[in-house]
């Protein structure tokens, strides 16, 4: 049961883990986007670099949700009931959240509390932290040995970077 919905059952581990997965992956999108934005800060201002993070967050959530659309028709040969459609909404947009900081701190550098490379900076450092975070936490729930979760953090780390580097490399 949903602890804030009596009588309502809360996702299951498995809809958490596709909202999760679809959280790293929106998170990626954005540091790729922030760093690439902060290259060119000085040319940037707050509302442009915003409008960019926004439309980029609801262009990959947009693509996301259709291709889970598309995927569940292939699936099930049917249209997603109201619950599954329910689900593939919370996966495709409770990613959304991913830039309520990046935002923030935007917001803060069109108030004039800091420029906009201090923004995109402080943001790429938030979007960092979440993924490390992510990553901790995921680990640390992992049933192995302690040497076994760090081997695979290490192993996680080192994929994260290689996915920025790819990004970044194309931009």
């Amino acid at each position: 049961m949903d602890a804030t919905r009596p009588g309502v059952p809360g996702p299951t581990a498995r809809q958490r883990s596709e909202a999760l997965k679809e959280r790293v992956y929106v998170t990626f999108t954005v540091l790729t986007v922030t760093i690439t934005l902060e290259r060119d800060a000085e040319h940037a201002t707050a509302g442009g670099a915003a409008l960019t993070l926004l439309l980029t967050v609801v262009g990959t959530l947009l693509a996301v949700f259709v291709a889970d659309v598309i995927a569940h028709l292939v699936r099930e040969s049917t249209l997603p009931s109201r619950a599954e459609l329910a689900h593939l909404v919370f996966v495709s947009f409770g990613s959304l959240v991913v830039v309520v900081g990046p935002m923030g701190l935007l917001g803060l550098s069109a108030l004039g509390a800091m420029d906009v490379a201090a923004a995109l900076r402080a943001s790429s450092v938030t979007l960092v932290t979440t993924l490390v975070v992510l990553a901790l936490f995921a680990v640390l729930r992992l049933h192995v040995s302690p040497g076994a979760k760090v081997l695979v953090l290490a192993i996680m780390t080192a994929l994260g970077l290689a996915v920025l580097g790819v990004e970044l490399a194309v931009h």
